[in-house]
């Protein structure tokens, strides 16, 4: 894609986001929609679920929202937006925008179907800028611990029902049938296994979106080998791929939004 560099390392993908270009826009008016409420949703009623009214829905509640909250949106927003280009394997199953109120979605950050093999994928999302003591390769290490951290949490020290029921609504807005009732049985099979004290093998996909001027310094490519291997080493997830994601700043893939929406207006 015209504007995003790729460069895969084992089984993490670095994307560094050089320019919105009009490519980049292009895609994001096209999947906007679908990553907002889910591909079969949106399909159902293209006037109803149309750009302008989702991209409207958007900003009341990024706006709403304080500078910690907004990075989240953007972040999980560029992960969407970018990851056919470095795990293209793996199809959405979740929805962005909470469905009951405007807030942050509740549950887990992503949820995916491996179309390769069927299997059920979770996904945890972390985002941040880098501070004038750090570069774009600190960063980056410090947003996957705690993205791994995280995940891992969800399913031991706090396991919680509400993660799992919010991902099988999803899982219908999102997938044809077919797939989604095997991804709701796979999601209902984890539950009921955590729930009796057993433990799940995740498959786990791990993002980092930083936030930082590539021009100054980039995310290494030696840095996704090094990450995939201490993060496999403690042996948390069954299986594990990373997508690490560079720009420049939050507002590079926002304020093309905010132009959509001032256009509309």
């Amino acid at each position: 894609m015209d504007g995003l560099r790729v460069v895969t390392v084992a089984d993490a993908s670095i994307l560094v986001l050089e320019s919105v270009t009009d490519e980049i826009k292009q895609a994001l008016r096209l999947r906007l929609m679908d990553y907002c409420y889910g591909r079969v949703q949106a399909g159902e009623d293209p006037d109803y679920y149309s750009f302008d009214l989702t991209v409207d829905e958007f900003f009341k509640l990024y706006d709403s929202k304080a500078d910690e909250a907004q990075l989240g949106l953007a972040g999980e927003l560029i992960v969407h937006l970018l990851l056919p280009y470095g795990h293209d394997r793996l199809v959405s199953a979740c929805v962005y925008l909470n469905k009951e109120e405007r807030n942050v979605k509740k549950g887990f950050d992503l949820t995916f179907r491996d179309h390769h093999d069927g299997g059920l994928w979770y996904g945890e999302v972390k985002s941040g800028r880098v501070n004038n003591s750090q570069t774009a390769d600190s960063k980056v290490r410090e947003l996957i611990n705690t993205a791994e951290n995280g995940l891992h949490k969800m399913f031991t020290s706090d396991v919680r029902k509400k993660r799992w029921d919010a991902a099988i609504f999803d899982a219908d807005a999102a997938l044809q049938t077919s797939d989604a009732s095997s991804v709701k049985k796979l999601l209902r099979t984890d539950f009921m296994t955590i729930n009796k004290g057993s433990t799940v093998k995740v498959k786990a996909l791990l993002c980092a979106v930083v936030m930082h001027p590539f021009n100054l310094n980039e995310i290494n490519a030696d840095t996704g080998e090094q990450l995939i291997e201490s993060v496999t080493g403690r042996g948390r997830f069954d299986e594990l791929r990373l997508l690490l994601i560079q720009q420049s700043d939050l507002e590079d893939l926002v304020s093309v939004l905010r132009e959509s929406l001032k256009e509309a207006a």
